[in-house]
C-alpha cells in the first residue's frame, strides 16, 4: 500500500516537493527570510555533527521555547551541556535494566487489560490517547518518581492543559511565528493561560517531591531528584527548574506516543506485517507477558518501529540557524540564516530508500544495512544534540507493541480518515480511532 497522503501536509508536503539537488540544499519558497532544506546526508552529517558548533536552534523553537524556556530541547552552549551531563546517569543502561524495564511492561500490560472492555463491546477507542497515557504514565513513573496511585488526577489535568495549547502550537508552526507574538489578543490570553496553568501543576510536582524527601536508597537514579538537587546546589531560579520538567516530560510522552500511533496505524494498513509480528510475539513469548531481556529475541518488532519511524518521525523538522558564514559541501550559507533538516523528507528520498513511501519493516533487517548513509535514517535527530532518551524510547516502543500486539489487533474505523499535522510533533489529527480485536 503506497502511504502517500492525500491529505496536505502543510509545510512538510512542501518540502517533500522541493527539487533535489546536488549538494542536496535548496531554498523554501514559503519563508521571506532565506531558508533552505538540507536533505542529504552528507549536508545533514555536517550540520549537525561535523560544524554543530556554528549552528544554533534558532527562531524556529520560539514556539517551543514559549512552552519549555531553557529546558534541554532549547538551550544553547553551556546551560546546554550542563543539562545534558547532569541527566544523563537518568538514561543510563543500568537504569533501564534495573528499574524502567519492569515499569514499562507493567504499564503496557495496564493498557491491554484496560481494552478487554473495548474489545468485547467493539467499541472504538482513539488509540492516540491511549498512548500518550501509556507514555504518560512511564515517564511520571520512572524519571519523575510518582506513585502508581497519583497518576489518574495528574494525567487527566495535562491531558486537559495539552488540549488547549495543542491547536494554539499548531497555528503557531504553520504561521512560523511566536503564537503569543501574532494570535489576536483573545488566543494569546488563551495561550498564556495553559502555559501557567503547566508550570503550576508542575511546581507543585516539585514541592511534593521536596516534602517527602525525594526516593529512596538503592532506587536507580530518579531525574526529578537529580534536577531538584542541582537546581539547589547552584541556587537556581524555580521557573528554570520547571522548564527543565517540562521539556522532559513533553520529549519523553509526546513523542514516543505519536511513533507508537503511527506503528498501530502502519500495521492496520499492512495485514501481512501484523501477521507476522503476531507470529513471532506467539513463537518467541509462549503468551508470557513480554519483559525487557525478551526484545533482542523480537527482532521484527523492533524493526516494525524502525519503520513506524522512518515513515513518520515525530521530530518531523529539525530547525538550525547559522552563526557565521559557512559553506555545506559547495554551497554559501550567509550568516544567520536558516536551515531546515527535515528526517520526514529525508526518510522518503528515493535516492536512498528503495519503495520509500512503502512499509516495509524488513528493509531494517540486519543484513540491509550495508552501503547505507549513517545520516539516512535520524527520527532521534544526530550528533551531539541527539535525543538523550534514544534507547529510553526504544524499549519503551517495542515493549509496548508486543505486549499489546499478543493479545489484540487493531483495526481503523470506517470513515475515519487519519490526517497527519505538525503541532510539535507528528501525529494523527483528531486522533487515531480503532477497534480492538481480541486475539483467538
Amino acid at each position: 500500500m503506497d502511504l502517500k497522503q492525500s491529505e496536505s501536509l502543510s509545510l512538510l508536503d512542501e518540502l517533500s516537493a522541493l527539487p533535489e539537488t546536488r549538494c542536496g540544499i535548496v531554498r523554501i519558497p514559503r519563508f521571506r527570510l532565506p531558508t533552505y532544506l538540507v536533505s542529504h546526508p552528507d549536508g545533514i552529517r555536517y550540520v549537525l555533527r561535523d560544524n554543530a558548533g556554528n549552528y544554533r536552534k534558532g527562531a524556529f523553537f520560539r514556539s517551543i521555547a514559549l512552552l519549555q524556556g531553557q529546558g534541554m530541547l532549547t538551550s544553547e552552549g553551556e546551560e546546554w551541556q550542563r543539562q545534558r551531563r547532569g541527566a544523563q546517569p537518568a538514561f543510563s543502561q543500568d537504569a533501564l535494566e534495573q528499574s524502567y524495564g519492569a515499569v514499562m511492561a507493567e504499564e503496557a500490560q495496564g493498557i491491554g487489560d484496560c481494552w478487554r472492555q473495548a474489545a468485547r463491546a467493539r467499541e472504538p477507542i482513539n488509540v492516540a490517547a491511549w498512548m500518550h497515557r501509556l507514555t504518560f504514565r512511564t515517564v511520571a513513573r520512572t524519571l519523575l518518581g510518582i506513585r502508581s496511585e497519583d497518576l489518574d488526577g495528574l494525567g487527566r489535568q495535562l491531558q486537559d492543559v495539552g488540549g488547549r495549547l495543542r491547536p494554539l502550537l499548531a497555528t503557531g508552526n504553520a504561521g512560523t511565528r511566536a503564537p503569543a507574538k501574532w494570535f489576536p489578543v483573545p488566543l494569546q490570553r488563551r495561550f498564556r493561560h495553559a502555559i501557567s496553568d503547566y508550570h503550576s501543576i508542575v511546581q507543585r510536582l516539585i514541592d511534593e517531591r521536596v516534602a517527602a524527601g525525594g526516593g529512596r536508597a538503592g532506587q536507580a537514579p530518579i531525574l526529578m531528584d537529580m534536577l531538584i538537587e542541582d537546581h539547589r546546589r547552584r541556587r537556581g531560579k524555580a521557573r528554570q527548574l520547571r522548564e527543565q520538567l517540562i521539556a522532559f516530560i513533553g520529549a519523553g510522552v509526546e513523542t514516543t506516543a505519536q511513533a507508537l500511533s503511527w506503528a498501530w496505524y502502519l500495521l492496520a494498513c499492512h495485514v501481512q506485517g501484523e501477521r507476522r509480528l503476531q507470529a513471532e510475539l506467539d513463537a518467541v513469548l509462549c503468551g508470557s507477558v513480554p519483559q525487557l531481556a525478551d526484545l533482542p529475541r523480537l527482532p521484527y518488532a523492533r524493526m516494525v518501529v524502525d519503520e513506524a519511524l522512518r515513515l513518520f518521525p515525530p521530530a518531523a523538522v529539525i530547525p538550525r540557524q547559522a552563526n557565521a558564514r559557512d559553506n555545506i559541501g559547495g554551497f554559501e550559507v550567509r550568516r544567520n540564516a536558516r536551515l531546515l533538516i527535515s528526517p520526514y523528507v529525508t526518510h522518503r528520498r528515493g535516492d536512498l530508500w528503495p519503495h520509500a513511501d512503502q512499509f516495509r519493516p524488513e528493509r531494517f533487517a540486519p543484513g540491509n544495512f550495508a552501503g547505507r548513509h549513517r545520516y539516512a535514517y535520524l527520527p532521534f535527530g544526530a550528533g551531539p544534540r541527539s535525543c538523550i532518551g534514544r534507547q529510553f524510547a526504544l524499549a519503551e516502543m517495542q515493549l509496548a507493541l508486543a505486549a499489546l500486539a499478543r493479545r489484540y489487533a487493531l483495526r481503523l474505523v470506517p470513515g475515519r480518515r487519519v490526517v497527519p499535522e505538525m503541532t510539535t510533533t507528528l501525529g494523527p489529527r483528531d486522533g487515531l480511532w480503532m477497534t480492538v480485536h481480541e486475539r483467538g
